[in-house]
């Protein structure tokens, strides 16, 4: 009679085995990471391109101006009853996006669509702070509004990038973009996607940039070259990119 007998596994040989999954495991984990994080930035990059048709297409029905941050006089803010004479930015651009989804980003979930004054904290796109914001000193109730013919290079000129979002009450400032600094409350600019910020220009282009080539630098030698309007920004343009961040001070441009 002959007897057959079964082979298992040694234990060497399962410790070999797992050995060999988790070394796999760890040179594919990074990859798939970056994968996901791609992908993401991409969906980001495509949600800025629908806002900022959706920008371009107001500033054609608008005889050629730029959207202003909000409508309301500068002292306050907008207030109390909020309607749709005093809301910010977005809900103005809402009527040609007709889908709040394209405001939100999938590298936070912190972000939420939002249009009124109170809410403002928790976009987590923003709006160049330099674009319409300030007022006439002699009518402090008028904004100074910014006209696209005015702008020399639409390719680099910046309308919108990634924001830190988070609750107004905290300083939170998602609604408003500025590349003085990075993931703070406040003006400022994000660096979730992979160390960089997605920005929007105003001839309807999109990208993704490494943040600190982006951000303008304070200590740069002072230039101006028109003093039509100064807001004391003018180094927000000096940043490595070479991109144009002071939309209403023509003083530097890159």
């Amino acid at each position: 009679m002959i007897l057959s007998r079964k082979r298992a596994f040694t234990l060497i040989e399962l410790l070999v085995v797992i050995a060999i999954i988790a070394i796999l495991a760890a040179i594919l984990f990074p990859v798939f990471t970056k994968a996901k994080a791609a992908a993401k930035t991409t969906s980001a990059i495509s949600n800025g391109k629908q806002m900022m048709l959706a920008f371009l297409m107001y500033i054609e029905n608008y005889d050629g101006k730029l959207r202003t941050w909000y409508n309301a006089p500068p002292s306050t803010g907008p207030v109390a009853p909020y309607t749709s004479e005093n809301m910010i930015w977005s809900g103005y651009l809402q009527p040609y996006i007709r889908n709040q989804g394209i405001y939100l980003d999938p590298m936070t979930t912190l972000g939420k669509y939002a249009q009124d004054w109170p809410d403002r904290g928790l976009l987590p796109y923003g709006y160049n702070s330099t674009i319409s914001g300030w007022y006439w000193a002699s009518d402090p109730t008028q904004h100074i509004v910014v006209s696209e013919s005015n702008i020399e290079k639409p390719a680099i000129t910046v309308m919108f990038m990634s924001t830190p979002p988070g609750v107004t009450s905290a300083g939170w400032r998602g609604y408003l973009s500025r590349n003085n600094a990075v993931n703070v409350p406040g003006l400022a600019i994000s660096d979730r996607h992979t160390e960089g910020t997605v920005v929007g220009f105003l001839d309807g282009h999109v990208k993704k940039y490494i943040t600190k080539s982006i951000l303008g630098d304070p200590n740069a030698v002072y230039e101006c070259n028109d003093g039509s309007f100064f807001t004391g920004l003018w180094w927000l343009d000096k940043n490595a990119a070479r991109l144009k961040m002071n939309i209403m001070d023509p003083c530097v441009q890159p």
